[in-house]
C-alpha cells in the first residue's frame, strides 16, 4: 500500500498538503477583501446618511420659518400692513443652508370665486414654493477620456 501512495505522489495523482494550504490563503484574502469593502461601503453610506440628516434638518427648520412667514403676511394682509405689488405677486424667502433658499410666491386672488360670489376668506394663492438655487454653478473640470488613439 505504501508504495502505491507514493507512486500517486510522484506521479502527482491526488492532492497533497500544499493545494490545501493556497486553498486556504485563497479563501482568507477572499474574506479578507470582501470585508474591507464592506467596511468602505458602510462608512461612505453613514456619511451620506449624516449630510442627508443636516440637510433634512436645516430644509425643515427653513420651512417652519417659512409657515411663521406666511402666517405673518396672512395677518398684514388682514390689517393692511402687507401690500402686493403692482403686478399682483408677493415674494417670500428662507435660508436652507448657504447657496439654497426656500422661496414662496403669493398672487392677489381673484375678487370673485368660481360661483361668481366675493371669496373673502383666501387672501393670497400660492403661486410656487419650493427650493431654489442661489449660489453660483460651477461644473467640473474637464475630464481627459482616452478617445482610442495614440
Amino acid at each position: 500500500m505504501n508504495k502505491e501512495k507514493r507512486q500517486k505522489m510522484e506521479t502527482g495523482h491526488g492532492t497533497g498538503v500544499g493545494m490545501a494550504s493556497v486553498l486556504m490563503i485563497v479563501i482568507v484574502l477572499a474574506l479578507t477583501s470582501f470585508g474591507i469593502l464592506a467596511l468602505v461601503s458602510a462608512r461612505a453610506d453613514a456619511a451620506m446618511s449624516r449630510r442627508t440628516e443636516e440637510f433634512m434638518a436645516a430644509y425643515y427648520a427653513a420651512e417652519g420659518r417659512m409657515a411663521e412667514q406666511l402666517a405673518k403676511t396672512d395677518a398684514g394682509l388682514c390689517a393692511g400692513t402687507v401690500q402686493f405689488s403692482a403686478d399682483g405677486l408677493l415674494e417670500l424667502s428662507e435660508e436652507v443652508r448657504e447657496g439654497q433658499m426656500l422661496r414662496a410666491v403669493l398672487r392677489r386672488p381673484n375678487e370673485t370665486g368660481s360661483d361668481g360670489e366675493t371669496d373673502q376668506i383666501m387672501r393670497y394663492e400660492i403661486v410656487r414654493y419650493g427650493l431654489v438655487n442661489t449660489g453660483e454653478w460651477n461644473p467640473e473640470e474637464e475630464i481627459n477620456v482616452w478617445d482610442g488613439g495614440k
